[in-house]
């Protein structure tokens, strides 16, 4: 019961294309980054939990969490847009709904952002 497939970003390009094309928001715990494409409905996710982050079962609960918060709030994220979160060594600080809170400022943000340049 996980995120399907076509809702998860996979490949290292698909990762790098949001890397270097889509907007980028220090949130504290994590760094949030969202391309808004045209051709995709759909959301899509893709986590970035590096060694720096933590042991393994760190990195797993960090992705874990993270998976969550976009299953309960996908809806309220822009129409094809594609997501990347970078998890920092200080996520697990943080309470669940903190960081539903930052993740939903950060998606406001981008929506903003998106309704000013069209």
């Amino acid at each position: 019961m996980g995120i399907p497939a076509s809702m998860r970003l996979r490949k290292p390009r698909e990762f790098q294309g949001v890397r270097s094309l889509g907007h980028r928001i220090q949130c504290g715990p994590f760094i949030f980054q969202c391309h808004v494409a045209e051709t995709a409905l759909a959301p899509k996710l893709g986590i970035i939990a590096s060694r720096r982050v933590g042991n393994a079962v760190k990195r797993n609960y960090g992705k874990r969490i993270f998976r969550e918060l976009f299953r309960k709030h996908a809806s309220e994220l822009p129409q094809g847009s594609e997501l990347v979160v970078v998890l920092r060594s200080h996520f697990d600080r943080y309470t669940f709904d903190d960081l539903a809170v930052r993740l939903l400022r950060a998606c406001r943000t981008i929506q903003k952002n998106q309704a000013a340049a069209s």
